[in-house]
């Protein structure tokens, strides 16, 4: 699917524009030529993250562009590279480039911008980097991050002749000079704000949504009614469509047309619940054109968050409040996941499927009518379990063995919520476990944790998906 994102965002589609699904074809009829290849990090890209993707643009003049950025997990990417100039930007600003002279791009007019933003502006900074290849005299260049939207006409009075490159804020919660210290970065602490202050543990995770994004509290509850809105949607497509009526994607079936017919031709072996959880879970995975997604650990792991959270619901009768009480619970686990660690494949699959487990199965416990401490131990014993995965999703081998993973982290967070609920105390703390990941990455060759040289793309039925991939991305991609 990354293609097609790629393709996409070239021809400037939003990420939740239908048209993306169709990349390819409007990009040749509009002219574009392109290709997809592996790449080797240059020299001077030594800084950039593991398996980074560099975008590289020409129009018929021949001027240049170029971005380098890598995925950090939870719908989250991190840009080091901007038409060769060094970078740092996590998404969630607005940011700018201006490129130019010495005499165009100096100290004294960033300044100057900063103050006609005055407590807008988050990082104001001057890269002499003089990189090869591209259009800039000196190769100086101001980038320029604040929490509001550029106006055009603000920043062609400060920088008329700098070369522009605007980049808009890709998160939903933007960065601001309001934003105040983490409330807490571990559950015992969440738990103990929740008790000095004499609220909910759950609402403890309100205040501390409200310290990170400046929101009012109105505006999280209804953007929390909003995201449950798009998974409920999401995780009953397939169902509401049709199943005859969803195409196939070029390399991924829809796997859930598969459970469906099996499901009606024989009794699956699962119990219903489990059975029900695969069915939304699958609808997930079908990423289906025109319905929206919640990223998160393992790209679509909202949507197979929710197929444990909503199928628990509908077959225990729980209401909506606790369901949205119980999304909280689970972004704020979620929140500690990237305090500790890079919650992404960067540290293998325990950063995708196994926080997307441990969110989920805490998020179940709650709903099920837990306290903050069954909370964190149902989210610590799904992250034990999911210790040592590497991410090793094969090039051209149709979603595996991430499906399987994902679907796994679904239908097994009742398991470790029952477990919690039960009285079990899994010894290490939900923190702990995090920074035993972060541990772990630090002390192992990348290449053991993630990408298309370990795990199972070690199986020569895997290499093979790869080198027929690799034809077919020489190919362009056309089908």
């Amino acid at each position: 699917m990354t293609d097609r994102a790629y393709l996409g965002g070239v021809q400037g589609f939003p990420t939740d524009d239908v048209r993306l699904f169709d990349a390819h074809r409007l990009a040749r009829e509009s002219g574009l030529a392109y290709g997809f290849e592996y790449a080797e990090p240059s020299p001077e890209e030594e800084a950039v993250p593991p398996h980074a993707t560099r975008i590289e643009v020409e129009d018929v003049t021949g001027a240049r562009g170029e971005l380098v950025a890598a995925s950090i997990g939870g719908g989250m990417i991190r840009i080091s590279r901007i038409n060769g100039f060094p970078v740092d930007w996590r998404s969630d600003t607005y940011a700018l480039l201006i490129a130019g002279t010495a005499d165009e791009v100096t100290p004294e007019r960033i300044a100057q911008f900063e103050h006609v933003y005055d407590d807008e502006v988050l990082a104001g900074t001057l890269i002499d980097a003089r990189p090869p290849g591209f259009a800039t005299v000196d190769g100086v260049a101001a980038f320029i991050e604040t929490s509001r939207p550029f106006a055009p006409e603000e920043v062609a009075a400060i920088f008329p002749h700098g070369n522009l490159t605007v980049l808009p804020a890709l998160l939903p919660v933007v960065t601001t000079k309001r934003r105040r210290p983490q409330l807490f970065t571990t559950v015992e602490e969440w738990r103990s704000c929740a008790h000095e202050r004499d609220i909910s543990f759950v609402q403890a995770a309100i205040e501390y949504e409200k310290a990170f994004s400046g929101w009012d509290e109105d505006r999280i509850w209804a953007y929390f009614e909003r995201i449950a809105s798009i998974l409920h949607r999401q995780v009953h497509a397939l169902e509401e469509i049709g199943y005859e009526n969803v195409v196939d994607t070029p390399m991924l079936p829809v796997y859930g047309r598969w459970w469906d017919a099996y499901a009606k031709r024989a009794t699956p072996l699962s119990d219903s619940l489990t059975s029900h959880i695969i069915v939304h879970a699958l609808s997930t995975n079908a990423k289906i054109p025109g319905v929206l997604i919640v990223p998160g650990p393992m790209g679509t792991g909202g949507g197979y968050l929710f197929s444990a959270l909503d199928a628990v619901r509908e077959h225990h009768g729980f209401s909506h409040e606790r369901l949205i009480e119980s999304l909280v619970a689970a972004a704020g686990l979620g929140a500690l996941a990237y305090t500790h660690t890079n919650a992404s494949g960067e540290v293998g699959c325990v950063g995708e499927s196994g926080v997307c487990c441990a969110m989920a199965s805490g998020a179940v416990t709650w709903l099920a009518g837990g306290d903050g401490t069954h909370v964190e131990h149902a989210a610590s014993m799904a992250l034990q379990a999911n210790m040592g995965l590497t991410c090793d999703p094969i090039p051209g081998g149709l979603e595996f063995p991430c499906l399987t993973r994902t679907v796994r982290a679904a239908v097994s967070a009742p398991l470790y919520a029952d477990l919690a609920l039960s009285g079990i105390d899994p010894l290490i703390p939900y923190h702990e476990v995090l920074q035993a990941i972060e541990d772990h990455r630090q002390q192992v060759d990348p290449a053991l944790l993630c990408g298309s040289e370990c795990g199972c793309n070690q199986t020569a039925t895997a290499k093979r998906c790869k080198e027929g991939l690799t034809r077919l991305m020489a190919g362009q991609l056309s089908s």
